[in-house]
């Protein structure tokens, strides 16, 4: 390695202080100095459309050769391979954030470069509840005498819970915010635990776990939900289950709703059901992209095709049914099979693939040119076959995934990623699901 090179990525090593400062803005000599180690270890770790898109718009000569060598190069994403360079990412964000809070810069600027840089979070008004996060001084002092760590959380409800005084379940990957029944409660955060095992037993050799805090807010009544959502900006009605929304890094659930479908449809657990889709995106974005701050937080929201794989990807842990001992995975839930159903019937017709993989998240969001309902079932139905079915395909439908979340999908077609035209695998597919 050259010794120029060498230097770079020593500027990244983990035994540096997180307070040595780097330079914040793209003006300032050096800015990019640590973006051009980053992509030599993406380039020494096979992540060659990262280093790609680091390197856009960088000018360096050592940029230019990595550029050189990453061009048209197969990536190889693993769990270990990415957390590594998120974590050297986190880094170089808390330094540049460093350098731009001792310049002087406003908290809310700097949190836009490090959105979870603590220094910066205190000056704003923040106070760190472990295994929850950053919250308002008021919110802090409101929730904190209430957290209470799984192991150490009573066998029977000592109090009565409301929305104002809730149980604040902390677990060992999660915290469970909720006024359910202390009953309840407690069971949805050992399933929260419990699902997390069966999330990185599946795909954790592709996607990291992050120890960021994943925080689950369960709202035992719809109009609370309504309500809640209403107040941090995200309104939903009551006709909603939950969300995901990354970027305030937290999922949001309706367990009235969700108990009413579960009736409706006499699933096994319809409020576990949801809380496994919802928590499966959280996994996923924070395993993929890490924390972003600034415009990049939405980046997603930006994406022109291949939206379907972020449901997809949740949709297969819908079905996940824990039991005393062991779990079982089941490949559609009740509401898919009705779908696939009315597609398999005499007047019936399987939708066609291309036009959903060709949406990106706003237009996947519409109902068209299929119903949610169906664009939800194709959606799980592809993952499965991918991932269980048609294993050679599992390799694939994982690299799409990590370029999904990284919006880099459109560097190689669909023929380049799955050794396969599209409308080869799609009558693949179809006989499948039609079996």
């Amino acid at each position: 390695m050259p010794r120029t090179a060498l230097c770079l990525l020593l500027l990244l090593a983990p035994v540096l202080r997180a307070d040595d400062a780097l330079p914040w803005h793209p003006s300032q000599p050096g800015y990019h100095d640590a973006t051009v180690a980053l992509a030599e270890y993406c380039l020494e770790h096979k992540l060659h459309s990262e280093a790609l898109l680091l390197l856009n718009g960088v000018s360096a000569e050592r940029a230019t050769e990595i550029a050189r060598a990453a061009t048209g190069q197969p990536d190889e994403y693993t769990a270990e391979s990415w957390g590594g360079y998120l974590d050297r990412l986190e880094v170089v964000q808390r330094r540049r954030a460093q350098a731009a809070l001792e310049a002087g810069t406003p908290a809310a600027d700097v949190l836009s470069i490090c959105p979870d840089f603590g220094p910066a979070l205190e000056r704003a008004g923040f106070k760190e509840l472990k295994g929850m996060g950053w919250l308002k001084s008021a919110e802090h002092e409101r929730l904190a005498p209430l957290a209470v760590a799984l192991q150490d959380a009573p066998a029977k409800q000592d109090r009565e819970a409301t929305w104002q005084q809730p149980w604040v379940i902390i677990t060992q990957h999660f915290c469970l915010v909720t006024d359910l029944p202390w009953s309840r409660a407690r069971k949805y955060a050992e399933y929260l635990d419990r699902f997390h095992a069966v999330y990185f037993e599946t795909v954790g050799d592709v996607v990291p776990g992050r120890e960021h805090p994943n925080v689950v807010w369960c709202c035992k009544d719809s109009s609370t939900f309504v309500e809640f959502t209403k107040s941090i900006g995200f309104a939903m009605t009551a006709d909603n289950g939950g969300l995901h929304v990354g970027y305030t890094g937290a999922v949001y659930v309706n367990a009235e709703r969700c108990d009413f479908v579960g009736r409706k449809n006499k699933s096994w657990d319809n409020l576990a059901r949801t809380l496994f889709h919802e928590c499966a995106h959280r996994l996923t974005e924070i395993g993929l992209r890490g924390r972003r701050g600034g415009n990049d937080a939405w980046g997603l929201a930006y994406t022109k095709e291949h939206a379907w794989i972020v449901e997809a990807i949740a949709i297969l842990f819908e079905d996940l049914q824990l039991q005393a001992k062991g779990y079982k995975l089941k490949g559609l839930e009740q509401q898919r099979l009705w779908t696939i159903k009315d597609w398999k019937a005499k007047d019936g017709r399987i939708p066609s693939l291309g036009p959903i993989f060709k949406q990106g998240q706003v237009d996947f969001a519409q109902g068209t040119p299929i119903s949610s309902t169906e664009k939800y079932a194709l959606c799980g139905s592809v993952a499965w076959y991918c991932l269980f079915e048609k294993k050679e395909h599992r390799k694939a439908f994982l690299t799409l995934l990590v370029d999904y979340y990284r919006t880099d999908t459109r560097r190689f077609d669909f023929e380049k990623r799955f050794s396969k035209s599209l409308p080869d695998f799609e009558a693949e597919w179809k006989a499948w699901v039609a079996r």
